[in-house]
C-alpha cells in the first residue's frame, strides 16, 4: 500500500523536505536505529542499492527520474529497477548467509563443540530463519559460499545489479562439483568482460559455464559421464484431475532423438488437421509410440501412429575434426541439436558403439549380435566448425521462406530462441531486417525465435537489428562494451526496455588468460566443498551517502 501523503506540502521542522513525504518519513525512522550492530549497516546498504537501482537502471533507456510521471516508460523503469534491486539484495543475502555460517561455527567452538560438528547445523538454522526447507537451504548456502569465497568478481556484478540473480544462481550451481581453481578462472573470465553474459538465459548460462569448466578441468570426464549414464531412469508423479507426469533421465543423444521424433510426429498430425495444442500432440505421440494408437469411434480425428520399424531420425551434432578423429584430449566439446554442449568423447564413444553407461556382457554367446546400444536409430549429421573462428558456413536464398538447409544452419547456430534471456525451443525462423522492407533471406539476416516471441515482435514499434547497425539506444549512458560480438542482435521495446542477444559460439570460448590448472596433489573436492570462507567485505556506512 502506498503511503498516504497530506494535502499540504509544509516543510518538516529542521529539514528541507516536505512534511509527510514518504522518503522523509523513512529517513526519520532510520534515526532510531541502534548505532552498533548489523542493522544500521544493512539498512544503509539496502538504501544505497535501492538508490543505485532506480537512478542507474541498466535495462531501460531512461531511469525512473528521467521519465515522465504516469507514463509507460516510468512503469517499465520501475519494473527494471526492482529487478536490479533484487540482484543487489541477493548479493547481500549471499554474504550474510556465509557470515551466519561462520558465526555459528565460531559460537560452536566457543561452547566446546567437537571440531567436526562445528557449524554442522548451520544450514538448518538458516532454513528456519529464511522459512525454507533444510535441503533448499543447504544448496543455497553452498552456492553462496562458492560465490562469495571463490568468485568475487561475479559477486560484485550481482551486487551492482549487472547480472540477474537467476543467472548467477545458474553459474554457481553449474560449478557444484568444480574445483575452487576452476571457479576462480571462470570468475576471471567474467571479470574480463561482464557483457559476455548479456542476454543469456539460465539454460544457456548453465551450458556455457559447464562447457568452460569441462575445458578447464577435463580430468575424470569419462568416469563422470559413465556414472551419470548409469543413473538413467523413468519416474511417474501423480497430478490432479486424472493426470500424471512422466520424467525420464536419458543420455543426451537419446533424449534429443526422442524429442526430435515427438516434434516431427506433432508437426505431421497438425498438418493432417489435428487441432490440439502442439504439446498435447507430442504427448499423444509419446503414448502411441509405446502402447500404440488408441481406438476411437468414427468419425475420429487424426491419430498419431507408432513409427515404422527401422525409422531413422536426423539429429544434428556440431563437432570439430580434432575430436572426431581422436586427435584431441577430453577438453573438447560437441553440441547436440536441441540439447547443447557435451564432452566430445561421449559422441565419439557412442559412434564407436560404446555409449556411457553401457554394460557389456562378460562372455557373449556365439551368434549374439552387437549390443543393442550400438544399433543407432538416428542419423547424426556432423557439422565441422572452422578450426580458427568456429563459425558455420553462411548461406543465402532469394525466397521469402528459409530453405531447409539454411533453416537447419540457423537452428544449429542459435540453439534456442534469440530473444534476450529467452531459452525456449526455436519454432519459427524470422528475418531480422523484415523481408517486406527488403531484408534478405540469408544466414546473417535470419534468427530462430519461439512462437511467442515471433508473434509479439510484430506488435508495436520494436527495434531489432544487428550491432553493426546504428542503434537508437547509442546515446544511453550505459555504453555497450567494445568486446560485444558484432553479430549480436539488439532488441529495444516500444517503451524503452532493451536487451542484447549474442550469437552462441560453435566452440567453447577461450579460457581466461593465464588459465592453467595443475592436477591437485591431494584428493579432489567433492560437491564444491572448501575450507571455511572468509566473511566477504561489505561497506561500512557511518553516514549514509544520500
Amino acid at each position: 500500500m502506498e503511503p498516504q501523503l497530506p494535502p499540504d506540502e509544509d516543510t518538516a521542522p529542521g529539514t528541507g523536505r516536505p512534511a509527510g513525504d514518504a522518503l522523509s518519513l523513512v529517513l526519520e525512522r532510520t534515526a532510531d536505529l541502534p548505532r552498533s550492530g548489523a542493522v544500521r549497516n544493512v539498512v544503509a546498504e539496502v538504501m544505497v542499492r535501492t538508490l543505485a537501482a532506480f537512478t542507474a537502471t541498466i535495462s531501460v533507456m531512461d531511469p525512473v527520474p528521467d521519465t515522465a510521471p504516469g507514463s509507460s516508460q516510468e512503469a517499465l523503469a520501475v519494473v527494471a529497477g526492482i529487478e536490479q534491486l533484487r540482484a543487489g539484495i541477493a548479493a547481500l543475502d549471499a554474504s550474510w548467509q556465509v557470515t551466519t555460517e561462520n558465526r555459528i561455527r565460531e559460537s560452536d567452538a566457543a561452547h566446546d563443540v567437537r571440531e567436526q560438528d562445528q557449524g554442522r547445523a548451520a544450514a538448518h538454522e538458516v532454513a528456519l530463519a529464511r522459512r525454507i526447507s533444510p535441503s533448499s537451504s543447504s544448496m543455497s548456502l553452498a552456492s553462496a559460499r562458492r560465490l562469495v569465497a571463490q568468485m568475487p568478481a561475479t559477486y560484485l556484478q550481482l551486487a551492482e545489479g549487472r547480472l540477474p540473480e537467476r543467472n548467477v544462481q545458474a553459474i554457481t550451481r553449474a560449478l557444484d562439483n568444480a574445483r575452487p581453481e576452476t571457479c576462480a578462472l571462470i570468475d576471471q573470465w567474467v571479470e574480463e568482460d561482464p557483457t559476455r553474459m548479456d542476454g543469456l538465459g539460465t539454460r544457456r548460462t548453465t551450458q556455457l559455464v559447464r562447457e568452460m569448466a569441462q575445458a578447464l578441468d577435463p580430468r575424470d570426464s569419462r568416469a563422470r559421464a559413465e556414472r551419470a549414464a548409469r543413473k538413467r531412469n523413468v519416474t511417474m508423479e501423480p497430478l490432479g484431475d486424472g493426470m500424471a507426469r512422466i520424467s525420464a533421465t536419458l543420455r543426451a543423444l537419446d533424449a534429443s532423438a526422442v524429442m526430435k521424433h515427438l516434434h516431427a510426429g506433432a508437426e505431421a498430425s497438425r498438418a493432417a488437421g489435428a487441432r490440439n495444442s502442439f504439446g498435447a500432440l507430442q504427448a499423444d505421440h509419446l503414448v502411441a509410440s509405446i502402447v500404440g494408437a488408441p481406438e476411437a469411434p468414427e468419425p475420429a480425428p487424426p491419430t498419431p501412429t507408432a513409427p515404422a520399424p527401422g525409422a531413422r531420425l536426423d539429429v544434428g551434432v556440431v563437432i570439430t575434426d580434432r575430436a572426431l578423429l581422436g586427435c584431441a584430449d577430453e577438453a573438447e566439446h560437441a553440441r547436440i541439436e536441441g540439447y547443447g554442449p557435451v564432452p566430445a568423447h561421449i559422441i565419439t564413444d557412442t559412434l564407436l558403439g560404446r555409449p556411457p553407461g553401457m554394460i557389456t556382457p562378460k562372455a557373449p554367446e556365439r551368434g549374439c549380435g552387437e549390443h543393442t546400444d550400438t544399433a543407432a536409430a538416428a542419423v547424426f549429421r556432423r557439422l565441422y566448425s572452422h578450426p580458427v573462428t568456429g563459425e558455420l558456413v553462411a548461406m543465402e536464398s532469394r525466397a521469402r521462406a528459409f530453405p531447409v538447409g539454411l533453416a537447419r544452419m540457423i537452428r544449429w547456430r542459435d540453439q534456442t530462441c534469440r530473444t534476450p534471456w529467452c531459452n525456449a525451443r526455436i519454432r519459427h525462423l524470422d528475418h531480422i531486417d523484415p523481408h517486406a522492407r527488403g531484408g534478405a533471406t540469408s544466414y546473417d539476416n535470419g534468427q530462430g525465435l519461439c512462437a511467442r516471441c515471433n508473434y509479439l515482435k510484430e506488435h508495436g514499434r520494436w527495434s531489432v537489428h544487428r550491432t553493426t547497425t546504428p542503434s537508437p539506444v547509442a546515446s544511453s549512458p550505459v555504453a555497450p562494451s567494445p568486446a560485444v560480438d558484432p553479430t549480436a542482435i539488439r532488441w529495444a521495446s516500444p517503451h524503452g526496455a532493451r536487451g542484447i542477444s549474442p550469437t552462441p559460439p560453435s566452440e567453447p570460448p577461450p579460457p581466461p588468460r593465464s588459465a592453467q590448472l595443475e592436477p591437485p596433489p591431494g584428493p579432489t573436492h567433492e560437491h564444491g566443498a572448501t575450507s571455511t570462507p572468509p566473511t566477504p567485505p561489505r561497506p561500512e556506512f557511518d553516514d549514509p551517502p544520500f
